[in-house]
């Protein structure tokens, strides 16, 4: 069975680490493309599965996801001060924004091919899943995301 963390990016540099629902993450920088303030997000009218609304950055719209609903995490309110880590999918997927909400953004660590051991990124505190943008939103999830029901 494929999960979001199949096959964890091992790669040394700078890792941006954030909190979702008491969970600790890490996702590769160079994918990030800016935090934004949960005030910035324009909530759906209408309940979707996985979406929370759409957020713009400079200039550019995109969907913003809740990651609690996407990992399957139980639900719970957000942190003090959420915030929504946008971020670039890969060219296979056109290349598009996607943001999502972590209940805290933590530190910006540069890590070592060693510090990631069985799909997690291990020292430097509590051990944190490392989540790559194209397992967040995958084609499949872009397509059902403009169809209308």
């Amino acid at each position: 069975m494929e999960t979001l963390f199949d096959e964890p990016i091992y790669k040394a540099g700078k890792y941006l680490t954030f909190r979702v629902a008491r969970q600790d993450f890490a996702m590769y920088a160079s994918h990030v493309c800016g935090i934004l303030p949960m005030h910035e997000l324009t909530a759906l009218e209408t309940a979707h599965e996985w979406i929370c609304g759409f957020a713009t950055l400079k200039g550019r719209d995109f969907p913003v996801v809740d990651l609690r609903a996407k990992l399957g995490i139980a639900h719970g309110s957000h942190g003090r001060e959420p915030f929504i880590i946008v971020v670039q999918t890969e060219a296979k997927a056109g290349g598009k924004l996607v943001g999502f909400v972590a209940d805290r953004v933590s530190e910006l660590l540069d890590l070592r091919q060693r510090d990631f051991r069985n799909g997690a990124l291990r020292g430097h505190g509590r051990p944190r899943r490392v989540l790559e943008p194209d397992h967040i939103m995958k084609e499949e999830d872009w397509s059902a995301l403009w169809v209308k029901p």
